[in-house]
C-alpha cells in the first residue's frame, strides 16, 4: 500500500513541476514579445538606446521607435517608395538595402498581427491570471 501512496506522490510533484514549467514558457513568451521587441526605450531596429526627443522633427512619421540613424534611413526608404526615381543617398542603399527595409517593416507587421491574435490575447489572460493582476 506504502507505495501506491509513494507513486501517487511522484505523479503529483510530476505534474507540479510540469505546471510550473509550462507557466514559466508563458510568462517567458510573454516577456520576449513586450521587453524585448516593444521596448519604448530603445530603437526598434537596432537595439540601441534612444536619446529623449529623437522622433521630433521627423517629415514621416515612423510607426516604431528608431534612433536618429535608422529613422534617417526610414525616412530614405519612404521617399524611395513614395518616389521611385529618386536616387539613393548612399551607394550602399540599393535594391537590396530596400528589400531588407520591405522586410523589416512586414516582420513588425506580422508581430502586431500575432499580438491581436485570440491565441496570444488567451495568453496574456492566463498570464495575468497566474500573476494575480
Amino acid at each position: 500500500m506504502a507505495e501506491i501512496i509513494d507513486f501517487g506522490k511522484r505523479s503529483d510533484g510530476a505534474r507540479a513541476e510540469k505546471e510550473a514549467e509550462t507557466r514559466r514558457h508563458k510568462v517567458e513568451a510573454l516577456r520576449s514579445l513586450f521587453q524585448c521587441s516593444r521596448c519604448a526605450f530603445k530603437c526598434a531596429k537596432c537595439g540601441t538606446q534612444l536619446d529623449p526627443g529623437e522622433r521630433s522633427g521627423h517629415r514621416y512619421a515612423s510607426p516604431y521607435p528608431f534612433c536618429r540613424y535608422c529613422h534617417e534611413e526610414y525616412q530614405e526608404y519612404r521617399q524611395r517608395v513614395d518616389h521611385p526615381e529618386r536616387p539613393a543617398a548612399h551607394y550602399w542603399h540599393n535594391a537590396l538595402w530596400m528589400r531588407v527595409w520591405e522586410s523589416w517593416l512586414e516582420h513588425q507587421r506580422r508581430l502586431d498581427e500575432y499580438r491581436r491574435s485570440k491565441e496570444f490575447l488567451q495568453l496574456l489572460q492566463e498570464v495575468e491570471q497566474l500573476l494575480g493582476t
